[in-house]
């Protein structure tokens, strides 16, 4: 049923998802995902859902290539979001506050984290202070084979973010729960010079060895919303 899978729109909440590192195997993400469906789950029923700020938040990752186990690591978390499911279609849109991005693990440069935080809001990656708001609104929701039995969509919309609007497209898995609480989960990468952040990218710069950031940033999220009365 095509409106289960809009909530993994939500794209970029996570709760209990795990979290992988950019470039590591995506296909294991269906199988890995299954493992948190519980009994008694179905597919989303119409409604309006909205989201539960408090349960759902993003993490991210993103990695030197070049220099072994340098993997950072962190969390940003869902300002709000409204999913409505009617007529066999899903729609929705998510707003994911900046300015929480946090940072949570520098393997190799430990005690950092505060630092790399400042860098990351700042104009040369994010500017948080003029972009305090990334936002993704659903554009298509359809059903995989066999989404009957594992619950996993492909999902389809446009990521707003630091000003700049494209499409993403990702798999999901998204259920309801016994207690009529809608779950969407996914893991995948984006591409971060598609939305002109271009600091340490070897696709730009020539002078940045053994420096080069990955130009694919990993984010994985596990959204919660519940029906609005």
């Amino acid at each position: 049923m095509k409106p289960a899978i809009a909530i993994i729109a939500a794209v970029l909440v996570i709760g209990g998802i795990y979290l992988f590192y950019p470039g590591a195997a995506t296909e294991t993400f269906q199988e890995a995902s299954e493992q948190t469906v519980r009994e008694g789950s179905t597919q989303v029923s119409e409604g309006t859902y909205e989201v539960v700020p408090a349960e759902s938040k993003v993490n991210w990752a993103g990695k030197k290539p070049l220099l072994e186990g340098y993997v950072n690591s962190g969390s940003i978390a869902v300002a709000s979001g409204t999913i409505v499911v009617a007529n066999g279609e899903a729609s929705g849109e998510f707003a994911i506050d900046m300015d929480t991005l946090s940072v949570s693990s520098t393997p190799t440069k430990p005690g950092q984290e505060s630092s790399l935080e400042g860098h990351l809001k700042g104009e040369r990656w994010f500017n948080v202070a003029a972009y305090p708001t990334t936002s993704f609104k659903i554009t298509s929701v359809e059903k995989q084979a066999d989404s009957d039995t594992t619950f996993v969509y492909d999902v389809t919309g446009d990521l707003t973010l630091k000003g700049e609007t494209h499409e993403i497209s990702f798999p999901a898995l998204i259920y309801q729960d016994a207690e009529g609480a809608l779950h969407a989960e996914a893991s995948f990468e984006i591409n971060r010079t598609t939305w002109g952040i271009t600091s340490g990218s070897a696709s730009f710069f020539d002078d940045v060895a053994d420096n080069a950031i990955d130009d694919m940033v990993a984010l994985s999220f596990a959204l919660t919303a519940k029906k609005a009365n």
